[in-house]
């Protein structure tokens, strides 16, 4: 009688399983990669690989990555930007590396509860869809507070593409699992967004006729940064705006919001960057009028900074 260990038994578990490609893009990471991967190491599904993506940082993160793949019998893959390129891109980059069936994307600050991969496929295998994604609980990345759930309502549901396109729902790339052939159909991250292209992905797959699933469970943990630079904060706002104009045109969008939503975005930036950089919030506003010309909001956020210009302007004298 052959004996079979349970080594053997594992990998033979695993090759029955569809293999997920999990793909980490990381940048100054080493803070959190080393729990990021215990998380993956701990997933009840055990037919993974993971492609780790550093982009262009020099810390700790490779170490890490060496050491977990030294105590795990799956497929740990290194590579390396030598130049920052930005999250998109880098993402790009692990996803060419992936040969599993399907691709979970998991950032390097984040974490997955032990069922999450196994809670994804269950879905996949009962709706087909190209894109799976769980609910997050969320977490401050400081003091490491629970924040809260960020999980879609069945209002949300029910009308995926208007959920998305207002920010009523927001999915963080780190709870999505996508199908490696839609992938394929529908294209990379596009690296014009640099904050936001995750959100542009979702919008493109269901604009292309694609299907997204929740699996009805909270399976991602999402470290949130309470204090986010307001810059960023600015650039999140302009991209949104013109992810939105993007998809203005889409007849899942109500006429009454195709212009409504990237305005109200345009002028939340503008006011933000209203007593740091005026020039910047008149160029921002200016976003906002060429979509709705006679907003008294803008309108009235305009006069605010010209009074502001002229202020400093006397003061200058």
């Amino acid at each position: 009688m052959a004996l079979v260990s349970a080594w053997e038994l594992e990998d033979h578990r695993r090759m029955s399983q569809p293999l997920i490609s999990v793909c980490i893009a990381a940048f100054n990471a080493d803070k959190y990669i080393e729990t990021t991967l215990r998380s993956l190491g701990a997933q009840t599904h055990g037919g993974w690989e993971v492609i780790v993506t550093e982009d262009g940082s020099s810390d700790r993160t490779q170490s890490f990555v060496q050491e977990f793949a030294a105590n795990v019998p799956q497929r740990v893959i290194y590579n390396r930007n030598k130049k920052n390129q930005g999250v998109p891109a880098t993402r790009n980059t692990g996803i060419a590396a992936a040969s599993g069936e399907w691709v979970a994307l998991l950032d390097a600050d984040d974490l997955w509860k032990p069922d999450h991969l196994e809670s994804l496929l269950s879905t996949c295998q009962i709706e087909e869809p190209d894109l799976v994604f769980a609910g997050s609980v969320l977490y401050d990345n400081a003091t490491w507070t629970r924040l809260g759930l960020q999980a879609p309502s069945e209002a949300d549901l029910a009308d995926l593409p208007l959920a998305l396109f207002t920010g009523r729902l927001s999915i963080p790339s780190s709870a999505v699992m996508i199908r490696r052939e839609s992938l394929k159909k529908f294209g990379p991250f596009y690296k014009e967004y640099p904050n936001c292209s995750s959100n542009e992905y979702w919008l493109r797959i269901l604009s292309m006729g694609g299907r997204l699933s929740y699996s009805g469970t909270n399976t991602c943990i999402y470290r949130q940064n309470l204090a986010p630079q307001p810059r960023k904060v600015t650039t999140v706002l302009s991209e949104s705006a013109r992810i939105c104009e993007r998809y203005a045109g889409w007849n899942a969008i109500p006429r009454s919001l195709a212009r409504e939503r990237p305005a109200d975005l345009y002028r939340q930036a503008g006011r933000s960057l209203l007593d740091e950089n005026p020039s910047a919030a008149l160029d921002a506003l200016f976003q906002a009028l060429r979509l709705q010309p006679l907003s008294p909001k803008t309108l009235g956020l305009c006069a605010k900074v010209y009074l502001q210009k002229s202020t400093r302007r006397r003061r200058a004298a």
